[in-house]
């Protein structure tokens, strides 16, 4: 095994790549009666114009199928089905799919060994037919449903819509109804066979375990399965306009108080790398707008909102998007006070300061929670192709010099306003 030495945390992470391509990530806490396991393979939303394996020219599978699949494979043939096969040790499973990875994961005190030999037993034999696909798509349906009945989803459907021109982070995870008639078993398979070999996926242990132990269960049940030959998966690319495809959209909705989002699309810094890069935005907008900021005090005394905007930050490989989203029926005097703001920024050395103090806290104790750090293994992993071991060095690097450099170099009229405007509010003045 080898170990990466977390650099300032004092804290280390097991690695170990399996003869069939797996990647195996252990965490083991003495201290805690917990584990959490996570099952990953890099098969999200955007990846839906690829080269199938043992093909070669590109297909386009409809939106949603990286969702329809993780809902096929966690039903299986033969009972028992995860829900009762966990629930027997006392554990919890789940599974979601992401723009650019689908995980399975299970959560419980006991049965350490036998639980993970399950997860990955279950994962790696899918079972699709013409019935139980249809079955699933009338299940889908109902989940789509239910989204667009959710104002906070159909915002944020809206903000990737109206930014993008044509990245595929723009479409949506779940897929519209359209695109869920057209899945078919065939299809599952194929996404399967290109996306589930174990060369493009890993697996990740945290928990209170015995690292040997545990490496050796997951070795001995891989090495029992055979696989097929694995080979480069090709993406299509894509090339993605820096301006927003729509700068302001309006929706009436049924809701008493209007739902807003001041969008800023921001393209990738190539000098610096993403982490770092969106670690300047996220301390940037924090200190401008966050709950301890002047403009939060100052937008609440004028009665202009009642609660804190939330800042959602949106990694899409080319560009960020750095939502602003606050329920408010005063949203134009709310988005004048935004521009206001951005037009006049001045960072103050000991607030930078404060932040960077703050992240590192968060960072040191997220360790005392196993599921913080197995995400943030599977975000690593999923967006940097690897574990950072040195956060805490990259947040001491950040200074003000190098944010006003940044700062200046971001076009911060490239916005998109999103509104789902109550209609049984009167006008905002």
């Amino acid at each position: 095994m080898k170990e990466i030495k977390l650099n300032g945390i004092e804290e280390t992470i097991y690695y170990k790549k399996l003869d069939n391509g797996l990647d195996v990530y252990l965490y083991n806490k003495s201290n805690i009666t917990n584990n959490y396991v996570t099952f990953t393979t890099k098969f999200g939303s955007i990846y839906n114009e690829f080269i199938p394996i043992n093909k070669d020219k590109y297909i386009k599978v409809p939106h949603g199928v990286a969702h329809f699949l993780e809902h096929k494979v966690f039903a299986q043939k033969e009972n028992p089905q995860p829900e009762e096969f966990f629930a027997r040790s006392g554990a919890i499973c789940n599974a979601y799919t992401t723009f650019k990875n689908t995980t399975y994961l299970f959560s419980g005190p006991k049965n350490l060994k036998e639980n993970i030999c399950f997860l990955l037993d279950f994962v790696q034999e899918p079972y699709f037919t013409d019935e139980n696909v249809k079955k699933e798509k009338g299940i889908i349906n109902q989940e789509i449903n239910m989204c667009n009945d959710n104002l906070s989803d159909v915002l944020y459907e809206h903000i990737r819509k109206n930014s993008f021109n044509s990245n595929p982070f723009k479409e949506s995870i779940i897929g519209e109804k359209k695109d869920i008639s057209k899945i078919t078993p065939e299809i599952l398979n194929t996404c399967y066979e290109t996306f589930y070999h174990p060369k493009n996926m890993f697996l990740v242990v945290t928990g209170n375990f015995n690292k040997e132990e545990i490496l050796k269960e997951i070795e001995d049940n891989q090495s029992r399965k055979k696989f097929k030959e694995f080979k480069e998966i090709k993406i299509k690319e894509f090339k993605e306009k820096d301006n927003v495809l729509k700068s302001k959209e309006i929706i009436e909705k049924n809701t008493n108080i209007s739902k807003y989002s001041y969008n800023i699309k921001i393209k990738q810094n190539n000098k610096i790398s993403k982490r770092k890069y969106n670690l300047y935005l996220f301390i940037l907008f924090s200190i401008l707008f966050d709950d301890t900021s002047e403009f939060d005090e100052k937008m609440k005394k004028e009665g202009v909102i009642t609660n804190s905007l939330y800042t959602n930050i949106l990694n899409c490989d080319t560009h960020t998007i750095i939502s602003l989203i606050n329920e408010t029926n005063n949203y134009e005097e709310l988005e004048k006070n935004i521009e206001k703001e951005l037009k006049n920024i001045n960072i103050k050395e000991e607030d930078l300061e404060r932040k960077k103090k703050v992240l590192i806290s968060n960072e040191i104790f997220s360790f005392e929670n196993i599921e913080v750090i197995n995400d943030m293994i599977v975000d690593n992993i999923i967006f940097d192709n690897k574990i950072e071991n040195n956060m805490i060095k990259l947040i001491k690097e950040i200074n003000k010099e190098e944010l006003d450099s940044i700062l200046k170099n971001i076009d911060l009229s490239n916005k998109s306003i999103v509104v789902l405007k109550s209609n049984n509010s009167k006008k905002s003045k």
